[in-house]
């Protein structure tokens, strides 16, 4: 079967001919891949079988970055902080339905489906294919429990096709993907978060409104306060540099800022803590006790925004 993958994903790559779809590949061959080396790193087991099932070369090394190690251990947490407390959210509120948008292939998917939760994951048309490939495996629950969809995140009749193949109150899972998005999407994403959220009921959990400071605080508890606004320049700057493209990463980070585009979508943000008790991370490994001390001080902060519609 891995022979048989490899081989699909030349075909698609053969296949991808017109200069808009082959932008969108390139786009997407990022996006999918970036979070899942992170999280390897971190030593997420989910994250580790999409890698090796991808079976491609990584795109971030250590050449000409003498810090490249302390950004990986930097990026390999937050994400890991991210994956974790989401999981832990969609158990705590015990949501049945998953809507895990724009998250690449999702190993955080294949962990609530095997736990028989229904996971959509709403990507681009290339993630979903290569998703759609791997599932197989990652068992019978997974393969029963998760469901990958194309659709563009202004797309709204897509979003609602696709969210309606969930029944009942779900949970909108949405990381690390606004800074990407020029004003106009950013804006009829959160129309159509909103007009799922109306019709579906439950909720959107991120951490976009507030991904500036709180990744700085991981930085920062790694560290050190002097190191982390040049931990998160140089993290910033590396991803420039494979996205070929400036970041927004001011967008939004005013909280009262992000409060009021919300309010204007006709939605409202709860503030809570990344986690109720202290996380168990599998990077801890990599930590030293004062390091995970810091952290868990970091994983206590109101980071994680519940928004609901109003």
């Amino acid at each position: 079967m891995k022979k048989f993958f490899v081989t699909f994903l030349l075909m698609i790559t053969v296949a991808v001919t017109s200069t808009a779809r082959a932008a969108e590949f390139e786009m997407v061959e990022y996006s999918a891949q970036v979070k899942l080396q992170w999280l390897t790193a971190a030593g997420v087991p989910d994250a580790e079988n999409f890698l090796k099932l991808l079976n491609r070369p990584v795109f971030f090394n250590a050449e000409n970055l003498d810090d490249f190690e302390r950004i990986k251990l930097v990026n390999s947490l937050y994400q890991e902080l991210n994956y974790s407390a989401a999981i832990e959210y969609v158990r705590a509120k015990n949501y049945r339905n998953v809507f895990d948008l724009a998250c690449s292939l999702s190993p955080r998917a294949m962990h609530l489906g095997d736990e028989g939760r229904k996971v959509v994951v709403g990507e681009l048309q290339t993630v979903c294919l290569i998703g759609d490939w791997c599932i197989d495996e990652f068992g019978k629950k997974a393969k029963r429990n998760v469901k990958y969809d194309a659709f563009w995140l202004q797309d709204t009749a897509g979003m609602m096709k696709s969210a309606d193949k969930l029944k009942g109150e779900l949970c909108i899972i949405e990381q690390g993907v606004m800074i990407y998005l020029a004003d106009d999407v950013r804006a009829q994403m959160y129309e159509n978060i909103r007009a799922v959220l109306k019709k579906h009921g439950g909720c959107l959990i991120t951490s976009d409104f507030c991904q500036k400071k709180y990744f700085t605080d991981v930085a920062a508890a790694l560290y050190g306060d002097s190191e982390a606004p040049t931990l998160y320049a140089e993290t910033k700057a590396m991803y420039e540099k494979v996205f070929d493209d400036k970041l927004a990463d001011d967008a939004l980070q005013d909280e009262q800022e992000a409060i009021e585009f919300l309010a204007t979508h006709g939605l409202r943000a709860e503030k809570i803590p990344l986690f109720k008790s202290t996380p168990k991370l599998n990077v801890a490994n990599k930590l030293t006790s004062a390091q995970i001390q810091r952290i868990n001080a970091v994983a206590a902060k109101n980071y994680l925004w519940v928004i609901t519609a109003i």
